[in-house]
């Protein structure tokens, strides 16, 4: 993580909402930038001010945002259809068959949105929609190196058929929004890694998150809270990197092993094997530090107590341009690469026959000569870089009460205007040096970093919202179009701290799981029973918001060893629902469509807080918003939302 020193200033700029068509094929794509400055500061996009959201002043939604989902296997989701969401004088938009409209609207199915209104404020979920069904669990979890595969994590989507079709609508005509599914072809398994976490020492990541004692009157095994190791299951948490993040530079392992106040070295290998994950840490990137780092691998890989432990990821200096003590550019790569040797050479013979993916820092991102250059003097002793690429606005975006036109610069940097295209250039000079894709992306800094919720009380906290779980959604649809190249992906960070899955107190036990924590969840076929991502050509219109014209609409598609296709979807606009045709390439002879599921909120800042009703989780996307026949499939995407819909072979 970096520390900045110099800050950008964001010119504001109105947004009018726009139509067009842009052709976006997995895969594709180059250009982007980023300015730099000392200190590590990312630029973003222009900000802006004003924008207002038609749809109705005041809209509440009710009926449906307070369900849960179970814990155990073959657990039903409450709270499904039902929650409608309302649009205020002039219109609703229905949320689903049962629920009722908040604040005067009139509930109708599929209703239009309301125009010319202002944007709605958060309104209270409701409670208690009808129960989903079709939903078996997931099975097929990969065992992470770190201890045995996890159990006891939720249901997620992906059952077989057998029970009623989640999707009864007919389909209209063709979309506009079109995309093309190539299965059989598929074989790229998507890494669990991609769904992983930096959990630095940090704020209350660990401390007063995690970490509370094993004296606490919360239920925690050996000091680590129960309530966060059953959530981080229930996300499908596929790695967490440990201890940092620039904390990793000034740790001293040896001497915190197995402290009685905090988390060790013990502990977290510990928490890796609660979870069923494979372990990554990061080690400072000092010649001296070669043997310390040595000592380390050695015990947790060859330790007596604990012949199950596995480490095989290791992370050679964080930021080493920045917080690593070296300069970005040409001087840095060349100070860097006798530093990264000296590791290397030590670490890569195997300790107790288990052997070490060694990762290589690289410069700020957007600055490639480094990897350039480093990749051409020690590509075959690489086995994988260091990507971090935020979308980087804390001090001019809040976290909570942005504008429309903050939205929109958000979630395009998360696909097409940042995120996507600095992917590119990566993997362009990757294949570069390396056409058989041995080289793995450890994309492990990553989120949208805003400004603090309450900077007095605490500098880290974010709350999470609706707009981080689109842009989180996108994201991750970036990574897995590149399995082949994506190892791990970290988002910053777990607990408290920026863009994170889980808030907790210390004090009484509470804890809220954010919208992108039920992204994670959501997306779990993604990344179980072997799925692998199934390449796709997408067609989305345009929209314009704070001045920019780019696509409306994500995709992610995979297909896992049953032969269900996985396909999740986002919406950005704040204002529109959007209907996209699927196709479906396949040998099979058609689908049927087994879970169908939604995340969206009352409004764009919509959030979880503690002892309130959930306004942001999981629901049963309405059933009359889809419909199937034979291997074409059409959906009606709710405004600013993210969809899973799973679809299994008849």
């Amino acid at each position: 993580m970096t520390y900045p020193t110099s800050l950008h200033t964001m010119v504001a700029t109105l947004w009018i909402l726009g139509s067009g068509c842009s052709a976006a094929k997995s895969g594709g794509g180059a250009g982007g930038s980023q300015s730099g400055g000392a200190g590590g500061s990312q630029s973003g996009g222009a900000g802006g001010a004003g924008g207002a959201q038609s749809g109705g002043a005041g809209g509440a939604q009710s009926g449906g945002a307070g369900g849960t989902q179970s814990g155990g296997a073959g657990g039903t989701q409450s709270g499904g259809a039902g929650g409608t969401q309302s649009g205020g004088a002039g219109g609703t938009q229905s949320g689903g068959a049962g629920g009722t409209a908040a604040n005067g609207g009139n509930s109708g199915s599929g209703g239009s949105t309301a125009k010319g209104g202002t944007t709605g404020s958060d309104g209270q979920a409701g409670a208690g929609g009808a129960t989903a069904t079709g939903g078996a669990s997931v099975t097929g979890g990969r065992t992470g190196s770190g201890g045995a595969v996890a159990t006891g994590g939720t249901t997620a989507a992906g059952g077989g058929s057998g029970g009623p079709s989640a999707c009864t609508g007919t389909a209209s005509g063709a979309a506009t929004n079109t995309l093309t599914v190539t299965v059989d072809s598929a074989q790229d398994v998507i890494s669990d890694g991609i769904f992983g976490l930096l959990m630095e020492r940090l704020g209350k990541n660990w401390s007063g998150g995690l970490f509370v004692g094993a004296s606490s009157a919360i239920p925690n095994t050996d000091g680590m809270r129960n309530d966060v190791i059953d959530a981080f299951k229930e996300a499908g948490v596929g790695m967490i990197e440990w201890p940092g993040g620039c904390a990793a530079g000034g740790y001293n392992w040896s001497n915190n092993k197995n402290p009685n106040n905090d988390v060790g070295t013990d502990r977290y290998m510990k928490l890796c094997g609660l979870l069923g994950i494979e372990p990554m840490i990061v080690g400072p990137a000092t010649t001296a530090a070669a043997t310390t780092n040595l000592a380390w691998v050695t015990y947790i890989n060859n330790n007596a107590s604990h012949p199950e432990w596995a480490l095989h990821h290791f992370k050679i200096g964080n930021e080493v341009w920045g917080c690593g003590g070296l300069t970005q550019g040409a001087a840095g790569e060349t100070a860097y690469e006798p530093l990264y040797l000296a590791n290397y050479n030590a670490l890569s013979p195997p300790v107790n026959g288990k052997t070490l993916k060694i990762v290589a820092g690289t410069d700020l991102i957007g600055n490639n000569g480094w990897l350039d250059t480093m990749l051409k003097n020690l590509g075959s002793k690489i086995d994988g870089i260091e990507v971090h690429d935020y979308i980087y606005h804390p001090t001019d975006i809040p976290n909570v009460g942005f504008s429309d036109n903050d939205y929109y610069n958000v979630v395009n940097a998360a696909n097409a205007g940042q995120i996507g295209p600095r992917i590119d250039q990566i993997v362009a000079i990757l294949d570069k040096y390396d056409s058989s894709k041995r080289i793995k992306i450890y994309e492990d800094e990553w989120g949208d970093w805003l400004e603090p919720f309450d900077k007095a009380a605490d500098s880290w906290l974010q709350q999470g919202t609706v707009m981080d779980g689109i842009s989180a959604a996108e994201t991750l649809h970036l990574f897995m179009q590149h399995a082949d190249r994506y190892q791990m992906a970290g988002l910053a960070q777990g607990i408290n701290v920026i863009h994170s899955l889980l808030l907790t107190r210390s004090t009484d036990s509470a804890l809220v799981k954010t919208p992108t924590f039920y992204v994670f969840k959501m997306f779990l076929p993604h990344h179980r029973s072997n799925a692998k991502w199934a390449a796709n050509t997408l067609k989305s219109e345009n929209i314009t918001g704070n001045g920019k014209s780019f696509p409306v609409l994500s995709a992610g598609t995979s297909v896992d060893d049953q032969g269900h296709v996985n396909i999740s979807l986002a919406n950005v606009d704040l204002v529109n629902t959007r209907t996209i045709q699927v196709t479906i390439n396949s040998s099979k002879t058609s689908y049927a469509v087994s879970t169908a599921q939604v995340i969206t909120g009352p409004a764009k800042d919509s959030y979880n807080d503690y002892a309130q009703a959930e306004k942001v989780n999981i629901q049963t996307l309405p059933a009359s918003n889809c419909s199937i026949s034979g291997k074409t499939l059409q959906v009606t995407l709710p405004s600013k939302s993210v969809a899973m819909l799973v679809l299994t072979p008849q």
